[in-house]
């Protein structure tokens, strides 16, 4: 059913302008604040780089699938807080596949007891068609579908602001905010909706325990269609690893249940998407976060205390 949805979508499209929403949605958004905001890079104010993979719907035919890269760090040899971030994401959806490559730089400045960035990203927008699993019985020479493979291309631009505290994170960023669209083959267009992202979040130690609880929100709009994630997140310190673990309610789509543990520099989670819409609790969403980070900061100048051999003498 969701096949021949996708190729009624793309038959329409053969007519007319298809507006669409490139972005998606991962359970692990809290620290992936570089991917949703061009200026989250350099928030780690470390080399920072993750992996993420969502599966989506699962057990439909044809379900959607993305895999994001993301590495960002401070500038190297350059003073003040300069930022440069690279992202990859690939998004198969039926017989779409669509790509975004892009570019971040950020710089912040100290403000009120924390930290104000302002970033700005440019990429590239790649979307694809294969129509050689299309089912045409015997209407194969229906022109209004392609005989092979069709692809499109084009330039993207987007930008955001970040303030960070010890306790608490707000931001707000937009992306595709030209407007792209991108010509698949001759005649097919797809325009790529501006988006638009605000997520906050807080840091709260519980006295005297080695727990701390960490909300956070997160609400993504393109002033048609929209989602807001609202996360409990708990994490629990322990000899150096922190165990983590809590749920994310997003209004009328989903309850999602996540863990994970943070150590050595590593970051890995699971999260299971259950949609609250009928859709059954065995085809939820699956999502997977590996990340690592490590200190690149070279004029930070470490104080090395220690006493003279000539005053022990």
């Amino acid at each position: 059913m969701r096949k021949w949805l996708l190729i009624l979508l793309f038959i329409i499209g053969t007519f007319a302008t298809v507006r669409a929403q490139y972005d998606v949605h991962f359970t692990h958004y809290w620290k992936m604040l570089n991917f949703y905001n061009p200026a989250g890079a350099g928030a780690e104010q470390k080399m920072f780089a993750y992996a993420a993979y969502s599966n989506q719907l699962s057990g439909f035919e044809n379900n959607p699938k993305s895999m994001l890269l993301n590495i960002d760090a401070p500038i190297p040899f350059v003073r003040g807080d300069h930022n440069l971030g690279l992202g990859a994401l690939n998004d198969d959806i039926g017989l779409f596949t669509n790509q975004h490559i892009y570019i971040n730089y950020a710089y912040g400045f100290k403000l009120f007891g924390g930290r104000l960035a302002a970033g700005a990203q440019i990429g590239i927008l790649n979307s694809a068609f294969d129509s050689k699993d299309i089912e045409l019985g015997g209407e194969s020479n229906d022109p209004a579908f392609p005989s092979g493979a069709a692809n499109g291309n084009t330039f993207d631009f987007g930008a955001g602001i970040l303030y960070q505290h010890k306790y608490f994170y707000a931001g707000v960023s937009g992306l595709h905010l030209n407007g792209p669209t991108i010509l698949i083959g001759e005649k097919n267009e797809i325009e790529i909706a501006q988006y638009f992202n605000f997520t906050a979040g807080g840091n709260i130690p519980i006295k005297n325990t080695l727990i701390s609880v960490q909300p956070s929100l997160q609400v993504m709009t393109d002033f048609v269609a929209w989602r807001a994630d609202i996360t409990a997140r708990g994490t629990y310190d322990y000899n150096g690893k922190q165990f983590f673990g809590g749920l994310t309610y997003s209004p009328d789509v989903s309850v999602t249940f996540f863990v994970g543990l943070e150590m050595m520099n590593i970051t890995a989670g699971y999260g299971y998407e259950l949609f609250t819409s009928g859709i059954g609790a065995a085809n939820g969403s699956h999502d997977i976060f590996l990340g690592y980070q490590i200190n690149l900061d070279i004029f930070k100048k470490e104080k090395n205390k220690h006493n003279s051999i000539r005053v022990l003498q």
